[in-house]
């Protein structure tokens, strides 16, 4: 869009960018990352935050803000995959962006990413490289994508994902992109692949998967996140179901690749070396399995999402569960 200032000179004026933020218990944390939002070099906001049910103190402390672009909603305990389809389906912005209460951004970052998306309109998704921090706020180092700090051992990187510079191999691999604070992406991109599913732990993994399935996706080799490591993030809670949404998720999601980044022609037979060397299922082998046979048949009776069976029946969900090995 522009505006017309004199008949010599345009300015391109800035896109409307909404910036959702679940909040849940982060008293200690959500000012500085409210704070982090009024200090954007990039102007054209609305901060959409959704409480989801805090205890705490974490609703006195967004109050504290009196900046007219931003906007609270209250809402009981729903978990943080549905307070930020909350906030989502309130945005009006053509860009769209999530901030855990926790984390930080950094003041350039949007007047980065979204030149980035700017310059090239096939560009639906971007994230960045990530400072990582402790609770106090000190550097633990950066993460730069797929290239340092994966999340297991990759005994042959020659032989995986890892060895080719693409970010959707990538991060079929593993989550790179770390956090739904890391995403940044466009109104149009919503409205095709909706927003986050019911997952505790892989929400972010799982949402990338399907927009690198329809949209061209890139990686700014810059910090412009800081990523905060503490005592209660998530991932932390309880490992047994995060292992059973790890497997979910690589069962779900392998066959958006087909045909594209995997098996793309009838000589493909080298891809299941890759994909064994790529896909960690950190012995649970057998569950894997019994997810994918699951999903495909049910697609065969015309069961759309089918996947999504397994996320909404807490009985078999837990059936499952008995049979993962830590």
């Amino acid at each position: 869009m522009f505006s017309l200032l004199n008949k010599d000179k345009i300015v391109k004026e800035e896109k409307l960018l909404s910036i959702i933020i679940p909040s849940y218990n982060h008293e200690k944390y959500i000012g500085e990352a409210i704070q982090s939002v009024l200090n954007q070099k990039y102007k054209n906001w609305e901060l959409i935050i959704v409480d989801d049910g805090s205890k705490d103190y974490s609703i006195e402390v967004i109050k504290r803000f009196s900046d007219s672009r931003i906007r609270l909603i209250s809402q009981e305990n729903r978990g943080a995959h549905n307070a930020i389809n909350r906030g989502l389906y309130e945005a009006k912005g053509e860009y769209l962006a999530i901030l855990n209460s926790d984390d930080v951004y950094e003041a350039d970052r949007f007047g980065i990413m979204i030149s980035e998306m700017e310059e090239d309109s096939e560009l639906g998704f971007v994230c960045s490289y990530i400072r990582v921090i402790d609770s106090q706020g000190k550097d633990l180092g950066v993460k730069q994508g797929w290239r340092n700090m994966e999340p297991w051992l990759v005994p042959h990187k020659e032989l995986s994902f890892a060895a080719a510079e693409d970010f959707k191999l990538n991060l079929i691999m593993s989550n790179f992109t770390s956090t739904t604070s890391n995403f940044l992406f466009t109104r149009s991109l919503y409205e095709r692949i909706g927003g986050m599913r019911n997952l505790r732990f892989v929400h972010d993994w799982d949402f990338a998967l399907r927009a690198a399935e329809v949209t061209e996706c890139k990686m700014v080799e810059r910090p412009l996140l800081k990523y905060r490591i503490h005592e209660s993030n998530t991932i932390s809670s309880d490992r047994k179901w995060m292992l059973f949404e790890i497997l979910w998720i690589w069962a779900a999601n392998l066959e958006r690749f087909y045909g594209t980044k995997l098996f793309k022609d009838e000589h493909s037979g080298k891809d299941i070396i890759t994909i064994t060397e790529s896909l960690n299922l950190q012995g649970n082998d057998k569950v894997f399995w019994m997810i994918k046979c699951f999903i495909e048949s049910q697609r065969k009776f015309g069961i759309e999402n089918s996947e999504e069976i397994l996320l909404e029946d807490v009985d078999l969900r837990n059936q499952l569960l008995q049979y993962i090995k830590e």
